[in-house]
């Protein structure tokens, strides 16, 4: 709701003027309004890709780009899998806490929105949901599968 409100003051005589710093500003309201895991994904129309995790990093987000004909493309998803498919290269997870904006013109911002983080991933990713040959948080889905049978 806080982020739609203040990206929704973002329109002047029907354009949008974006404020990188406004934009990290909601996603930190939204984190102090929220609890539980999410990695949430929105498209500005015109201006860019807003993506950002939990302070708790249960949900994974990663990003990755490349290079076409000059310019910078990127790519925002759950898995490393899903950015490689598509012939981009990994960049790095998206932190905890932290929110990216890519814009259309591609460009990165970061920013670290929330407080306090910690690092608590949701298991069932490794165990469940995610596929054996991809990379979350820097962990291998398959090895974290195969280390669950040695305790």
């Amino acid at each position: 709701m806080e982020l739609h409100s203040r990206t929704h003051n973002l329109e002047i005589d029907g354009e949008l003027h974006v404020d990188v710093n406004t934009i990290f500003s909601s996603v930190s309201a939204f984190h102090k309004q929220i609890s539980g895991g999410y990695a949430c994904v929105s498209l500005i129309s015109g201006l860019g890709i807003l993506a950002f995790r939990d302070p708790n990093g249960i949900r994974p987000l990663i990003f990755g780009s490349r290079e076409v004909e000059g310019e910078t493309e990127w790519i925002v998803a759950s898995e490393s899998v899903a950015i490689h498919a598509l012939g981009f290269e990994v960049v790095r997870d998206v932190e905890p806490g932290e929110a990216i904006f890519l814009t259309s013109a591609g460009k990165f911002f970061s920013q670290q929105c929330a407080e306090e983080t910690h690092h608590s991933p949701c298991i069932f990713e490794h165990v469940y949901f995610a596929r054996p040959d991809s990379i979350i948080d820097g962990i291998s889905v398959y090895q974290a599968r195969l280390n669950q049978d040695k305790d």
